[in-house]
């Protein structure tokens, strides 16, 4: 027999409204959340997490949604609301599926959190908070616990484009600099890590991109730019973002000739 289904807790939000809109019609229907999931074309988890408010559905979800439990539209109303509030907190799905994920695909303009060393993150922060210093230290401290996932027993396939700019540019000091290139060159030796250097002639896109595939095959994309940023989890959105990706890799520098450009980099940063 089932398990009686769990109560939700009163709503605080627009997801949690939508979540327990969709419950609730899902359970008019008599649908267990593997038939809905189903009709919908995702996994059981996604159903859950959506009628529990923690990974609200993108635009396309919600049109599935909306006509398979025939909600006439009152799903599809919420959802320019709850796109509204989720840019306010953008990068909290991203960085928990990032600590999750299979495989992570970066490209950016810097080194990216889950490369950097506390020095070099602290220098890049200190730009924002420079009044809020006992912030800025909790900041640096949460950044440097994201990458314990490299510690796990499968820790993520991570492949980094990052630009030949990123080298050169000193945050904090030249010796911050230094040691940001001997983290990039160790962590290149780890066999789950690839780091490819994007030389200053090719082109390139102004922000940052993290494409992530998660353990049971969905994939999601992040892109962001100066104190902005949205997460993208339906296929066509996270398509165009691969195919961004893919051209700008197609221009990176191999493995062992990346290695080297960093090398040569830190030896500047030594003069």
């Amino acid at each position: 027999m089932a398990r009686p289904p769990k109560e939700l807790t009163p709503e605080k939000s627009v997801e949690d409204l939508l979540g327990a809109k969709i419950r609730r019609l899902r359970l008019a229907k008599g649908w267990e959340p593997a038939e809905l999931a189903a009709k919908v074309f995702v996994s059981p988890g996604r159903i859950t997490s959506i009628e529990t408010a923690n990974d609200p559905p993108g635009r396309q979800l919600t049109e599935k949604l909306d006509q398979v439990l025939d909600a006439k539209g009152a799903l599809l109303e919420l959802w320019p609301l709850i796109r509204a509030e989720a840019f306010k907190d953008y990068a909290k799905l991203f960085l928990r599926d990032q600590a999750g994920a299979q495989s992570i695909h970066e490209f950016s303009l810097g080194v990216p959190g889950l490369l950097q060393t506390a020095e070099y993150a602290k220098a890049l922060m200190s730009m924002d908070y420079t009044d809020r210093l006992e912030e800025l230290e909790d900041s640096v401290i949460r950044r440097m616990e994201r990458q314990e996932v490299f510690d796990r027993e499968s820790p993520p396939w991570l492949w980094v484009v990052l630009t030949e700019s990123a080298l050169y540019q000193v945050h904090g000091s030249r010796e911050v600099m230094a040691k940001q290139l001997d983290q990039l060159l160790a962590m290149g030796e780890r066999p789950t890590v690839n780091i490819q250097v994007l030389p200053a002639d090719q082109p390139a896109v102004p922000g940052s991109i993290s494409l992530i595939t998660s353990k049971d095959g969905n994939r999601s994309a992040y892109a962001e730019g100066f104190n902005t940023g949205t997460y993208y989890q339906e296929p066509t959105d996270v398509d165009r973002f691969q195919r961004i990706y893919d051209r700008i890799q197609a221009g990176a520098l191999d493995i062992e000739a990346s290695a080297q450009v960093m090398r040569d980099a830190r030896r500047k940063h030594q003069q």
